[in-house]
């Protein structure tokens, strides 16, 4: 049989999946031949209501318990032009009960609500809750996608991988051929004013998520990207990954197809927990061995090179990489791969080396900026809109020296694929003063206490309100337990106590006829245990492998689509925090170990920091303790939700007692024997 679509959510379906890997529903197969019906259940929280609820007038259902608190909680903040940070336990409905707030607080106040987003699954959803909304109240929306994933002709040509300025420059050009009537512009740009119309009318009707928009535009021959940027101004809701508001260079484009400066924002940020660390990677980068071999060969074809000081910019490139790997050499002890570099360390050697000044080499470094930037030009004119490798290399490097001590952790590090220069963001301020600025949003997570860790470290102001919401369904459908004999612990990590973690893994994967997700620690320990696991373990087994995405996902359909199946996989991933098991696709949860951070220059760096700021100790607390309790919370949470599921998580470590009431965890003598009898009733 081949696969099929949710009619609920439009996600795909798999031969003998009873139940939607999305949406959750339950999907009802024909005895013979034909379509695929889908049977929506009736839960309390999809029952919309016949009338307009007076003191939530855009929530479209019956509320759940603490939904009219929460929503009013929210109202009140944004009036008074306040932050507020929630953990919202599942069942909450984050997603809804913001929308209602927001649209309630953004159409009185003639404002834009601007729902930040993690994943594509996460703007489906609202687009789902904004057509329910619909049913009762006016209101328009749209989901906004990076111009790789949403213009036909790039994604056609597989250039996904190109940085958005490029793509820019490369749609700019298709453009202005259109505009003029020379060959080789773009066909779906020129189609799309005079479509708008008719795309506007689909949007306003059908709420459709990202990737349904774009098959409409492409259909109607009309460019998805161009469409949406068009549309954006017109509607109550824009939905955006984060990197939209994390990207000073995006966000500026963003801000002015939304109508500009002037028009007024509410931000709402969902999964709250992960814009921080999504913020640091932003204004993180690295200078490696790669990127300076491809400088330098694409130095061997261009003819023209700047000269300063009788200096030309290749030979900077080319003793660029001997200095790095200078560094590295003098730097890194054996067994180490990391060294922390002073201030100027790199800029010292080679300014000695040319005998320059630190002002002839900025020089330098701008000159093999514009030859990168002429052979650009030259390129474009061929029609080849690649980023020059010279260009690159001069930006990256020309960053390197910019960097603020106070926010960035230069460094000199060894891999498998050669020596690299690091500068990781340990601080990122321009997303903070972003935040600052904005008078009321909406911050959300369903692990994301203690809440001022999250408000202190983004900066945002005093007045923030935190509260905190439990999940209204049933605690007893849920156990968390913990053994108190076993521990990852690094001082008692011997042969011994990881061959007694595997013996606990064996006998609770095989006391339980359900599917079980096995969370590691790190790809490492999973990697060595693996081949015991697969000796003990009588039932299928599936596997997250570490780079291999497409490898991951085929196999966590095939598990999805079982009901006595493992699959085992690293805490903090893309399977333990982004994919939802709904029903009977996971009810057994075992994690082994408690997920701490390994040391790092940056994780001391950071840790001394919010010491410094916020007292002792809570540095750790801030950098390794929390994340590591909030990556288990997250962990647990894939297996409940609706009030009809259920499920058993079992944390294989002793630390957990540290923990308990975080994880609302109890300690079990006998993990195996308590398994069995939870599951034997049900």
């Amino acid at each position: 049989m081949d696969n099929a679509f949710c009619q609920n959510c439009g996600s795909m379906v798999f031969p003998h999946q009873r139940k939607c890997g999305s949406c959750g529903k339950d999907i009802e197969r024909p005895s013979e031949g034909g379509l695929i019906k889908f049977m929506i259940e009736e839960q309390p929280q999809k029952r919309t209501i016949e009338k307009e609820n007076p003191d939530a007038p855009y929530l479209p259902y019956e509320p759940r318990e603490m939904q009219m608190d929460i929503i009013a909680d929210i109202r009140r903040a944004i009036d008074e032009g306040r932050h507020i940070v929630i953990e919202s336990g599942t069942g909450t409905g984050k997603t809804i009960v913001s929308l209602a707030a927001g649209l309630e607080h953004a159409k009185r106040t003639s404002k834009k609500v601007v729902y930040l987003t993690r994943t594509i699954s996460q703007s489906d959803q609202v687009m789902r809750e904004l057509k329910a909304i619909s049913s009762i109240k006016p209101v328009s929306g749209i989901t906004i996608t990076g111009r790789s994933k949403s213009c036909p002709l790039f994604a056609a040509e597989n250039m996904e991988g190109l940085p958005p300025n490029v793509l820019s420059l490369m749609c700019d050009e298709r453009k202005k051929k259109s505009q003029s009537g020379s060959r080789g512009g773009c066909k779906f740009f020129e189609k799309t004013k005079a479509q708008i119309n008719d795309v506007m009318g689909f949007c306003r009707k059908e709420f459709p998520t990202s990737a349904e928009l774009d098959r409409f535009c492409e259909k109607a021959g009309v460019c998805p990207y161009e469409a949406k940027k068009m549309l954006m101004k017109e509607m109550d809701v824009v939905v955006a990954p984060y990197v939209h508001i994390l990207s000073e260079d995006i966000r500026t484009n963003f801000i002015a197809n939304l109508g500009g400066e002037d028009v007024p924002l509410l931000l709402i940020v969902d999964e709250a927990h992960n814009i921080i660390d999504a913020a640091r990677e932003q204004e993180s980068f690295s200078i490696t061995s790669k990127m300076i071999d491809a400088a330098l060969d694409e130095f061997s074809v261009t003819r023209t090179s700047e000269v300063v000081e009788g200096i030309r910019s290749a030979d900077l490139a080319k003793h660029l990489k001997s200095t790095v790997r200078q560094l590295a050499t003098e730097n890194i002890p054996f067994g180490r791969t990391e060294f922390k570099l002073g201030r100027g360390a790199v800029e010292s050697i080679l300014m000695k080396h040319f005998s320059v000044s630190s002002i002839d080499l900025n020089s330098l470094i701008e000159d093999m900026i514009n030859v990168g930037e002429r052979r650009m030009d030259a390129l474009a004119e061929r029609g080849d809109f690649s980023v020059s490798e010279i260009y690159a290399l001069g930006i990256a490097l020309r960053d390197w020296i910019m960097s603020d001590d106070g926010r960035y952790v230069r460094s000199v590090k060894a891999s498998e694929n050669g020596e690299y220069l690091s500068a990781a963001c340990i601080d990122p301020s321009d997303i903070v003063t972003f935040m600052q600025e904005q008078k009321g949003a909406v911050h959300m997570s369903g692990t994301l206490q203690p809440l001022e860790q999250y408000y202190k470290i983004l900066g945002l102001p005093r007045t923030t309100i935190a509260r905190t919401y439990p999940s209204p369904f049933p605690k007893e459908n849920r156990p968390v337990i913990f053994a108190d004999d076993v521990t990852t612990k690094f001082d008692k990590r011997d042969p011994a106590m990881m061959a007694r973690i595997e013996k606990k893994i064996v006998g609770l994967c095989n006391s339980v006829n359900r599917n079980t997700l096995v969370l590691f620690p790190s790809y490492k320990m999973m990697k060595e245990m693996r081949r015991n696991l697969e000796d003990g373990i009588e039932k299928p087994m599936f596997w997250e492998e570490s780079g291999q995405q497409k490898r991951t996902m085929r196999a966590l359909d095939a598990f999805r689509r079982g009901t006595d199946g493992v699959f085992f996989c690293v805490m903090g991933g893309s399977v333990a925090e982004g994919i939802d098991f709904p029903g009977e696709e996971l009810c057994f949860t075992i994690i082994v170990g408690i997920p701490f951070p390994p040391p790092s220059l940056e994780q001391k760096a950071m840790s001394d920091m919010f010491d410094m700021r916020y007292g002792p100790r809570t540095g750790w607390k801030y950098t390794s303790e929390i994340p590591a309790i909030r990556k288990i919370r997250q962990a647990i949470g894939r297996m409940i939700r609706n009030e009809t599921d259920y499920g058993m998580a079992v944390i294989l470590d002793s630390r957990a007692s540290e923990y308990q009431r975080q994880l609302e965890a109890v300690l079990s003598k006998d993990p195996i024997k308590d398994a069995t009898e939870f599951f034997s009733k049900r």
